[in-house]
């Protein structure tokens, strides 16, 4: 006899559906009767209440009472309908539609509503709905400008020059905008101020936006890199409008030492030092294409003391080397301020070399192009004693004196009667440990013209 497995399937599903029904303890449907009992709690989990969606064909998902039917309608015409399955059984009671491709129409407010129907005919006593907002017009987004940076042409190409490691790109956008940025890879560029201009009656408001950009790693091995930034406008949808912004960042790796001395002491005598915690310092302004201090140079004078491994060898103390901030408020020659960068100990016992200017590096640079914190590139640099009366540092008491020099008597600043040979370093690249990294020009190959 053949047999027809296929006539068993419908019966075999409906009673897995019944049985799965049954074994929900939480469930006051009386199966082997009448039930009159409306469908409850029911729920369109997805999307939410009050969304906005740029995609005119969803998704629809929710929770009903299991066996439930559930029929989708967008501003009162069906649009598709689906039966709620048993969930996991650490999920309650209550079993997942989902109602697939559900065309939206045209852009503007949606009321989704779904029709909940159980087993029995019996129509739940009111409706699931939502309301949510059809957007698929990104809002405008335009480059108008670079802060920081000069429009020139350099060998034949219009381009863009800066000579300070950070950029400010000016955009604009209208309030229909939740987000502006500028982007690059991983990279995110966020604005850190906005201006809204009133717009035409029944127009969005335009929004001008200024977004801080810093460059990417370069080292004198790399001094070149080519980045394609992407402005962007997003709105509450997630359209997005973008402008493609070419931009390369040059280093220039240029380094100077400054200094107020002549790097002579003259005698044997002119020497300084002091005791635990007392400092020396030296007030320096640097050139306006240097953006960071990125080491000092001291003149170590010989303590006359012997070093108990090797009697040639140096016996100089470690020192903290310190850059200050200058004192708020006053004209230079200024006292320190705060310290602007965490205390460096450049050499342990018995390594710096003695009667010679002896130059070290910051590990991490100090970053001098804030005005606020150092007016016109103003900065002071020196060391603090961490032992007592070592190192020796020479000073120069040729005149004129530069008035320069100060020294922390533990309550107070003193302005020194010498020029204490304390140099300060500059670059427009900032020091790491793999090397000066960082920028000091920076090329832009679009818009035509600057400011439109």
């Amino acid at each position: 006899m053949m047999r027809h497995p296929g006539r068993w399937m419908t019966p075999l599903v409906l009673l897995a559906l019944f049985a799965s029904i049954m074994l929900w303890g939480g469930c006051a449907k009386d199966l082997m009767g009448a039930d009159t009992t409306p469908p409850t709690d029911s729920q369109i989990t997805s999307p939410e209440d009050g969304d906005a969606l740029n995609s005119p064909v969803i998704n629809i998902r929710g929770r009903a009472e299991v066996g439930a039917t559930v029929e989708i309608l967008v501003n009162g015409d069906p649009k598709g309908s689906s039966v709620a399955h048993p969930p996991a059984p650490s999920e309650g009671g209550l079993g997942r539609f989902t109602v697939e491709d559900v065309e939206l129409g045209d852009e503007g407010p949606k009321e989704i509503r779904g029709i909940v129907t159980d087993l029995y005919g019996n129509r739940a006593s009111s409706d699931i709905a939502i309301d949510i907002i059809l957007d698929m017009q990104a809002p405008p987004v335009v480059f108008e400008d670079l802060i920081d940076a000069q429009w020139d042409t350099v060998e034949g190409v219009p381009m863009w020059q800066t000579g300070v490691p950070t950029v400010t790109l000016v955009g604009r956008t209208d309030t229909t905008a939740t987000l502006a940025r500028a982007r690059y890879g991983i990279n995110e560029f966020t604005p850190d101020s906005m201006y809204t201009f009133q717009g035409a009656p029944g127009e969005p408001d335009s929004v001008r936006f200024w977004i801080p950009m810093t460059s990417p790693p370069l080292t004198p091995a790399n001094p070149d890199s080519l980045v394609t930034y992407y402005v962007e406008a997003l709105d509450e949808a997630g359209n997005a409008s973008t402008w493609p912004i070419q931009l390369n960042w040059a280093a220039a790796g240029k380094e100077t030492v400054l200094a107020w001395d002549d790097s002579d002491y003259g005698s044997i005598g002119n020497r300084v030092t002091g005791q635990v915690g007392m400092a020396l310092a030296v007030q320096f302004q640097a050139p306006p294409w240097a953006n960071f201090v990125t080491g000092m140079e001291i003149f170590i004078m010989n303590d006359f003391k012997d070093n108990p491994d090797d009697p040639q060898a140096p016996t100089t103390a470690p020192f903290i080397a310190w850059i200050w901030k200058p004192t708020p408020q006053l004209k230079p020659p200024d006292p320190p301020g705060g310290h602007a960068n965490d205390g460096y100990t450049p050499f342990d016992w018995y390594q710096a070399p003695e009667d010679q200017l002896v130059p070290f590096y910051f590990p991490n640079a100090i970053d001098i192009t804030n005005n606020n914190d150092f007016p016109d590139r103003q900065f002071l640099a020196g060391v603090q004693y961490v032992i007592k009366n070592n190192p020796y540092i020479g000073f120069d008491i040729d005149e004129p004196l530069d008035s320069r020099s100060f020294r922390w008597n533990f309550t107070e600043w003193e302005t020194a009667t010498a020029d204490y040979i304390i140099h300060a370093i500059v670059s427009d690249l900032q020091a790491s440990g793999e090397g000066r990294t960082a920028v000091l020009r920076s090329v832009v190959t679009t818009p035509a013209s600057p400011g439109q």
